[in-house]
């Protein structure tokens, strides 16, 4: 599929600074006068308002379920926003894409090969940036946006079983992330 718009896509975990970095990216286009639409994760009009409200009912659905409902967000705004975006010119940025939910899936047992299935048809990036950061810095930024009180069952990987202590989890389930991520971006 040739187009006229660019797929610019930012990664990383939860609190790593990717909205920041999509709103000052998109900005800085914008101000050039590069014509810029920002998509992402749970936005879709199908779905987007469904997987925001039903967030913790969400994350108690197994692993395929959550994939496919994701996937179905992300084709919908594929569908109805980014390919005619695309198609006129728009320069795309998404905040989180296809590598977001593949890894958050697959560390908690999901089948990678199936998951990629899923997004075979959506089109490539033409560039991503993955942000990274350590636990420690993370949970920093979370003390610092006072949003450490927000940190839920599932963002700390507590439903995996890494420990006790949901910090300890958190740190735990960060660095399953972070080599899951820096794998994924050598490829």
């Amino acid at each position: 599929m040739t187009t006229g718009g660019k797929l610019i896509v930012i990664e990383g975990p939860d609190n790593v600074g990717r909205s920041m970095h999509v709103r000052l990216l998109s900005e800085r286009l914008q101000a050039h006068g590069v014509a810029v639409v920002v998509v992402g994760l749970a936005r879709s009009e199908l779905l987007g308002d469904l997987i925001k409200r039903s967030h913790s009912d969400l994350h108690q659905l197994n692993w395929r379920t959550r994939a496919l409902l994701y996937a179905t967000d992300l084709h919908d705004q594929y569908i109805h926003e980014v390919k005619p975006l695309m198609e006129a010119g728009f320069v795309v940025i998404a905040d989180r894409y296809t590598t977001t939910p593949l890894i958050r899936e697959t560390v908690r047992g999901g089948d990678a090969e199936w998951i990629q299935g899923l997004y075979r048809d959506m089109p490539e990036a033409d560039v991503t940036v993955t942000l990274l950061a350590g636990g420690r810095r993370l949970l920093n930024r979370m003390m610092y946006n006072e949003s450490l009180t927000k940190l839920n069952h599932y963002e700390a990987g507590a439903d995996m079983g890494l420990s006790p202590s949901i910090t300890h989890s958190f740190l735990a389930y960060q660095k399953l992330l972070r080599k899951a991520f820096e794998k994924r971006a050598e490829l």
